[in-house]
């Protein structure tokens, strides 16, 4: 029976250093030897000639060496469940985790490794005035448990600090190197980020997520020019947009969004067509359609032109038939009404003659009043609801009204809409969102927002440091001591909101609303970032006494048995989230998931008949097609506390009877 303790792999997160050693051997076997990497031998096999670091292109700063080194460095930290802080505990699938986001990312690396689809964060900007968190690199989760005990403010990054960039950039490097981790080979990672560091984010996610891999830079028009500008007064923002592996990502999705207005325009379409009579004919249909998208506010003009409505009903979205200059594409093309030569575009038709031919004869080109208006080709709308995603994004408004709404006090939200709009281009339903920067949550808000509008059913994982909010803060004042507490109240008062919304809507369209856990998660699960559930050694010889008691009860005294099961999941790689079965067995409480792969059982004097009981609970939960005649069950681990047995005899009994039964795999912590 193998023990955990707290220097035991198991213990700790994912040992980053050694999963790379082992994929490195996988390709470059004679690279590795006695363990440690021959990095001569694998520069002589990549055909790398060595260069001296001045004539290398890249980026350096002062400490990113340690930086490095931290993003591999384990954590032995745990999470801790707080379901008295949660929504909706028992049927959610969402997480709020509260914690330094440098040591929640290692601890998720095992549970969470590349099951994210889409990484979205508004990380600080370094304008001199906002909060950056500064690493300590030799102890890193003692640092955080201090200051975060603390009633003061984590401080500030000022342009008077030697290292003003560097500062930024070593708190940004480790926590970009392990979200990679996380990351699916077709995920998405949308950095938000203005003029002051945004030329060297470009060059570390180049270099984190490789230059290939990168999908754009979106510039955020916020129709806000700053009014305390020195120089060229910006009022524009960036969203850095790389993925994980290009060729993953290409082939299986596409970079698009929803046409704005479009399921609008195809309403309005069919509530005029369904009017056509003798009296109200097409051209009433067509000439009331056309005036209606004139009248809406926000349609570009390319959505404008989705004025014509055919005689089944059909809109058709034009695009101009001007193709840059080329001899092959000038040809005639006759006017069917006038049956007279249309006007040639100066610079062409936008197609060949054998496909005018083609749409000519399908009824897809869209001839105006005479042969002097320029033809459109057209496409029927229904199939057409998709666009490209543009570098350009026009959105000048702030959703400070909103939290007013929501009675929630936070200076700088992030705006749900774009945010929204850029989930629903990049997230499929029932797939993770990760914000590890969460601020006031507005992701969550956004995930939230689009689920009840499509009836997805995205989950989104929100990391905050516990940061203090001002004394004299209106934050303070409402009674919030963190921005984590003002995120988590602001995750409950939208999520009510939104049902709400959605219980008014489909009561309006006469629909049954069915019960809100079934049709939209607004719940989500707190976890809070703690040392370890297991006693570690203190060497100090003033704490011998202390020492030796903690060696035996080596669980803390005021640590759960709830505690104990999540950090176990933890540090097996089991989500968070996952469904959990308890048991009365033999008076004992076990807890029981993934159809018995993973058994826990951390209450004290167990017994022989519990062992028993558990043998007869993984027979009857596991799956049919494990072998029954196997010996040892691979599929079932068995964890226990090893205080939990009052003797020797107990836990040799214990584990002897399990194996009877088929199951070898049995520790304890």
């Amino acid at each position: 029976m193998d023990k955990i303790t707290s220097d035991h792999h198991d213990s700790q997160s994912l040992d980053l250093v050694a999963q790379h050693i082992e994929q490195l051997s996988q390709l470059f076997p004679e690279v590795i030897k006695e363990g440690k990497v021959d990095f001569d031998a694998l520069q002589d096999l990549l055909g790398n000639y060595i260069d001296t670091p001045e004539e290398r292109f890249q980026l350096n700063w002062a400490g990113k060496a340690q930086a490095r080194r931290e993003a591999q460095k384990r954590s032995t930290g745990t999470l801790r469940p707080c379901p008295e802080e949660s929504a909706k505990w028992d049927i959610t699938g969402n997480l709020y985790i509260e914690g330094d986001n440098l040591e929640v990312l290692k601890l998720l690396q095992k549970s969470y490794y590349k099951k994210i689809k889409m990484i979205y964060i508004d990380p600080p900007y370094n304008t001199g005035k906002d909060f950056v968190y500064k690493d300590n690199y030799s102890d890193n989760l003692a640092n955080y448990l201090e200051i975060s005990g603390q009633d003061h403010s984590l401080g500030t990054n000022t342009e008077s600090d030697g290292r003003y960039h560097s500062n930024w950039l070593n708190m940004m490097y480790p926590r970009l190197k392990l979200a990679r981790n996380l990351l699916a080979n077709d995920g998405v990672i949308l950095v938000n980020m203005d003029e002051h560091e945004i030329f060297n984010l470009y060059k570390i996610m180049c270099e984190v997520f490789g230059e290939s891999n990168d999908l754009g830079t979106i510039i955020w028009d916020k129709r806000n020019p700053k009014g305390d500008a020195k120089g060229i007064s910006y009022q524009h923002e960036y969203i850095s947009v790389f993925t994980r592996s290009i060729d993953d990502f290409l082939s299986k999705n596409e970079v698009v969004r929803p046409k704005k207005n479009a399921e609008a325009i195809l309403n309005k379409a069919d509530y005029l067509f369904k009017k056509k009579s003798s009296n109200y004919t097409l051209d009433d249909v067509n000439n009331d359609f056309s005036q209606w998208i004139s009248n809406q506010i926000g349609l570009s003009g390319g959505e404008r032109a989705y004025n014509k409505i055919d005689e089944n009903g059909n809109v058709f979205q034009s695009v101009s038939m001007e193709k840059p200059k080329d001899p092959i594409y000038f040809y005639d093309v006759m006017h069917p009404q006038t049956n007279k030569i249309c006007k040639i575009p100066t610079k062409g038709w936008r197609i060949s003659y054998p496909t005018m031919e083609e749409l000519l004869l399908n009824n897809l080109i869209l001839f105006g009043k005479d042969e002097t208006t320029q033809p459109r080709r057209k496409y029927l709308l229904k199939d057409n609801m998709y666009e490209n995603i543009p570098s350009l994004l026009y959105y000048g408004g702030s959703d400070v009204e909103l939290l007013k709404a929501l009675d929630i006090p936070f200076d700088t939200p992030k705006v749900v809409d774009v945010v929204k709009e850029h989930v629903g281009a990049f997230l499929k339903d029932d797939e993770i969102i990760l914000d590890f920067f969460s601020g006031s949550a507005t992701t969550a808000h956004a995930v939230m927002q689009l689920n009840s509008e499509d009836g997805g059913n995205r989950k989104f994982i929100m990391v905050q440091l516990p940061e203090v909010t001002p004394e004299d803060s209106e934050a303070r004042k409402a009674g919030y001591k963190t921005i984590a507490e003002i995120g988590k109240e602001r995750i409950r008062r939208a999520g009510k909101k939104i049902v709400e919304e959605l219980k008014a809507k489909e009561s309006k369209e006469g629909a049954l609303f069915a019960e809100e856990q079934k049709i939209l998660d607004i719940g989500f699960k707190v976890f809070k970032l703690d040392s370890s559930n297991i006693n570690t050694w203190d060497s100090s010889p003033s704490n011998l006494e202390g020492a030796l008691y903690n060696s035996v009860q080596n669980i803390k005294s005021d640590r759960t048995e709830h505690d104990l099961l999540y950090e176990i999941l933890l540090k097996y790689g089991i989500d968070l989230v996952h469904p959990i079965n308890e048991h009365i067995l033999a008076s004992k409480k076990v807890y029981e998931m993934g159809a018995g792969a993973l058994i826990v059982c951390m209450a004290d004097h167990i017994k022989p008949e519990t062992a028993e009981a558990i043998a007869q609970l993984w027979k009857e939960v596991k799956p049919t097609a494990i072998d029954e005649s196997a010996k040892t069950a691979i599929n079932c681990r068995v964890v226990f506390k090893d205080n939990g047995f009052d003797d020797n005899n107990d836990k040799t009994n214990v584990l002897q009877i399990l194996k009877q039964h088929g199951i070898d795999n049995i520790v304890t912590i």
